[in-house]
Order: structure tokens, then C-alpha cells, then sequence
């Protein structure tokens, strides 16, 4: 019994190996927040002793209850900080670290290696093959904000219905992601799926159906721009809707007074009022569909054509067990993601949306 004991303690030690003195980084920062609260809650008690000395009576009451207000508001956003701290900002600092190590802990293995994990990378032509796949698949993104836009207009002008086709429309959007990409690979199925069968695909290819599964990398990608198109419509409809209500009918009703067409109050009027809106889904769609995996996992089942980034972290960090690289990876993903977001927003500035 003892022997199995220590045979499984030592497996579990081997499978999850820390450096020491990433651990006492780690604990040095929890100390640091503890002790950082600490001390500003003595300033404030600290504080409003100091007023209650100072000032009257009934300033001092006033005082004292803004300060407790204080503390039990600092309280309440307490947790989400601690754990934003251990569980966020810690582990992506631990996982920059284990980007410039070669970090196996299945096997044991930690060993510096500086730049060696980013060089890999940039000289893999899989990697780029990912970053290529992950852009063309935000195809779906465009596409999707205007028939969603087309879709809102159409709504907000619909007298009859409308609800029961906004519930319709929205589906997709709280529908499971994996049962959704299962569904549509039934879809597009090449002999008995219903996207041939509908458009008539069945003999168009020497006789034969179109095989959106198959080898071909262009069909798997218009397979997965149509599917999340389809997905993400439910989303845009709705932000779009909320945006075209905030709108004020005397713009249209003082504009229709000038004679403006509806494609001129379309363009002049709407189109400018939903950039705050556009703008929103703009950032979100691309971060997004920057993170995708569920398309390439799941719908495609690892199809060349349909790889992305999120699938190539995936395959080094969990299939090969290596985290180094993998880590790598998720490094330069991040930082992507947060220099697209910087120049979104410093060029919405310019353009005062």
C-alpha cells in the first residue's frame, strides 16, 4: 500500500512540475495583495479618524458613513480582484515565463531556452498556414454584420411578427457551439446532406455531389464562412435593433420634410447614429474570431484548410505535451489581440465614434 502511495505521489509530482521559484513568485504576490489591503484599509480607518477629530459633529457622521460606504463597496469588488490577480494576471505571467523555457511536465523537462521557442514558430510554415486560415475564416464577420444589419431594419419596420422572428433569429447564438458544428456537418454532407440536396449540389462535380468535408481546403473554408454567418446573425440583429430604437424619428421626419430619400436617411442618418454599435461588434467579432477552435476541432475534425491558431496552441500544448511552445504561441496571440484592439480604438478616436 505504501509503495503504490509513493508511486502515485511521485506521478503527480512528474505531471504537474513547477519551477521552485515560479511558486514563490506566485505566493510573493498573493502576500503583496493581502498586504496591499490591508493597508488601504487602514488608511481609511485611518483617515476617517483623523475627520472625525478635525471636523463637527454632523460632518463627522457624514464622513464616517462615506468611508464605510467605501470600504464595504471595496469589499464587494474584492474577490473579483484576488481572483483576477491569482487566476488571470498570475497565469499569464507564469505562461510568458514558460514561453522562453522548454517546458515538458509530463516528462520533467524545464530548461531555458530564450528565443528559441519564438524562432520555432516563425520559421514553421504551419503556423503561418493557422494565421492565413484564422483571417480568411473572419470572412464570415462582414458578411454577417450586414445581413444583420439588413435583417434589424427589416424588423424594426415589421409590424406583425417581429418578436416571434427576433426569438427565431437569435437561436443560434444560445445553442451549444459543439451541437451546432455537429449539426452542420450532417448538413454538409456530400451524398445525403441538405445544403446539396437543397441547391441542387448532388451531380455538379463530375457527376458527383460537392464534398465540403473533403480535401479541398477552399470548400471547407466557405463551408465554415457560411455556417458562422448563419451563427452569429442572431447577435448582430439584435445589437443593431437596440441601436436603430435609440434613434429619434424626428431625424427621418425632418429629413423626409427635405425630400430625402429612404436610401439617403439609410445613409446619412442610420449608418452614421449605429457606429457605436458597428464599432462594438467590430472588436468583439475580431477577437473572436481570432480565438477560434471549435470550427477546426469539432465541424472540420482537424481539416488542413481549416486550422487556426487556437487549434495549433492546442495541438503543441495538449496533443505533443509541449507547453513551452505552446506558450509561445499563446504569448503572440495575446499580444495580437491587444495591438488590434489598441489601433481599433486609438482610430475610432480619430473618427469620433
Amino acid at each position: 500500500m505504501k509503495s503504490y502511495l509513493s508511486l502515485l505521489v511521485d506521478n503527480v509530482k512528474n505531471s504537474f512540475q513547477f519551477p521552485l521559484f515560479t511558486m514563490i513568485i506566485i505566493l510573493i504576490e498573493i502576500i503583496a495583495i493581502i498586504t496591499l489591503v490591508i493597508l488601504i484599509i487602514c488608511k481609511k480607518k485611518a483617515k476617517t479618524v483623523k475627520e472625525k477629530k478635525t471636523k463637527k459633529s454632523c460632518v463627522k457622521n457624514k464622513h464616517s458613513l462615506f468611508a464605510r460606504e467605501e470600504l464595504v463597496a471595496f469589499l464587494f469588488i474584492l474577490i473579483p480582484i484576488i481572483g483576477f490577480s491569482i487566476f488571470t494576471a498570475i497565469s499569464m505571467g507564469t505562461s510568458i515565463w514558460f514561453s522562453f523555457n522548454k517546458y515538458r511536465p509530463v516528462k520533467g523537462i524545464m530548461e531555458f531556452v530564450g528565443l528559441n521557442n519564438y524562432k520555432k514558430m516563425l520559421t514553421d510554415r504551419t503556423f503561418w498556414e493557422s494565421c492565413g486560415n484564422t483571417l480568411i475564416l473572419m470572412a464570415s464577420l462582414p458578411i454577417g454584420m450586414f445581413l444583420g444589419l439588413l435583417l434589424a431594419v427589416y424588423l424594426k419596420n415589421l409590424s406583425h411578427g417581429s418578436k416571434a422572428l427576433r426569438i427565431i433569429y437569435y437561436l443560434p447564438v444560445v445553442t451549444s457551439a459543439v451541437a451546432v458544428n455537429l449539426v452542420w456537418r450532417y448538413i454538409f454532407q456530400a451524398e445525403s446532406g441538405a445544403f446539396n440536396l437543397m441547391f441542387g449540389l448532388t451531380k455538379v462535380n463530375n457527376g458527383g455531389p460537392v464534398y465540403w468535408l473533403g480535401t479541398n481546403r477552399w470548400l471547407i473554408k466557405l463551408a465554415i464562412i457560411i455556417k458562422n454567418t448563419w451563427g452569429g446573425i442572431g447577435t448582430t440583429m439584435i445589437l443593431y435593433l437596440a441601436g436603430l430604437n435609440n434613434i429619434s424619428e424626428t431625424y427621418y421626419e425632418a429629413a423626409e420634410i427635405d425630400g430625402a430619400s429612404s436610401t439617403q436617411k439609410f445613409t446619412k442618418i442610420t449608418l452614421p447614429l449605429i457606429k457605436p454599435t458597428t464599432f462594438y461588434l467590430l472588436i468583439t467579432g475580431i477577437i473572436g474570431g481570432l480565438q477560434s477552435y471549435t470550427d477546426a476541432r469539432v465541424f472540420a475534425e482537424g481539416h488542413k484548410g481549416a486550422r487556426t491558431i487556437v487549434w495549433y496552441i492546442w495541438y503543441y500544448g495538449i496533443d505533443k505535451g509541449d507547453y513551452g511552445f505552446a506558450s509561445a504561441v499563446s504569448t503572440f496571440l495575446g499580444i495580437t489581440i491587444m495591438v488590434i484592439t489598441f489601433i481599433q480604438f486609438k482610430r475610432t478616436k480619430m473618427l469620433d465614434i
